[in-house]
């Protein structure tokens, strides 16, 4: 009986071991979903009949021109412009900050920014909520990517590398499931809602990063920082 238990307890200790350092990679590639879901999310709302009246036409109820198309197409497009100053930064950024920082920073950006999208009042609010959105979504790409290979075994290395760049067609499917609940088939459905629910997979990877995911080992070597990497090292050993 006495061997039973122990036999028991030390099963139990192997898969919480395992568990959390496989639960690294879910918190990975569920930042990687809440990148997708923001970049698809405008494709819906625009969509929307209600945010045309809200946000493309502003309210405007005395039926006077407005131009949608420009409104619509610096909305849609503000979040890749975002990308393209926070893609040239955000890498350089990783190797002064680290790796896990700055993924960090990018998904607090994200859940403020993409909660204050779905409180927008107009167009002009909503193309610099998404440009900056852009910006954390560029630093969540750099986060992700690097630690998702410096922290991975390697001789598993390609298989948790895919298995966290997956979830970025996750994030796409999420979306496209609230947009049919949401929006129906006659796309009037309350968008400000469908906004924060698009936010959702980007808070719960913050949470899980925070308390699951460590620096790159890598970097704290890099930095001549060999204790941490050691122990760092250490830790993700007894995980595996």
């Amino acid at each position: 009986q006495i061997h039973y238990h122990s036999g028991t307890a030390s099963t139990f200790l192997y898969i919480l071991q395992r568990w959390r350092y496989h639960i690294v990679f879910l918190a990975l590639g569920l930042a990687n979903s809440g990148d997708s879901a923001e970049m698809g999310c405008t494709s819906y709302i625009l969509s929307s009949s209600n945010f045309q009246h809200d946000i493309l036409q502003d309210g405007n109820q005395d039926g006077g021109e407005v131009d949608f198309a420009k409104r619509g197409a610096a909305i849609a497009s503000a979040h890749f412009g975002g990308m393209l100053v926070s893609g040239l930064l955000s890498g350089v950024l990783a190797d002064v900050w680290g790796r896990r920082s700055t993924l960090l920073l990018g998904l607090t950006c994200n859940t403020i920014v993409g909660t204050l999208s779905a409180m927008a009042r107009n167009a002009t609010e909503l193309c610099l909520l998404r440009f900056t959105c852009g910006l954390g979504l560029g630093m969540v790409i750099s986060g992700v990517v690097t630690l998702s290979a410096e922290i991975s075994p390697p001789s598993r290395r390609g298989r948790f590398m895919t298995l966290v760049a997956s979830c970025y067609t996750l994030g796409f499917l999420y979306i496209s499931l609230w947009a049919v609940i949401v929006f129906k088939g006659s796309g009037s459905g309350n968008w400000r809602l469908f906004m924060f629910i698009n936010v959702m997979p980007t808070i719960i990877a913050a949470l899980l990063v925070r308390l699951f995911v460590p620096e790159s080992p890598r970097f704290y070597l890099c930095r001549g920082r060999l204790r941490e990497a050691v122990e760092i090292s250490n830790l993700l050993a007894v995980r595996m």
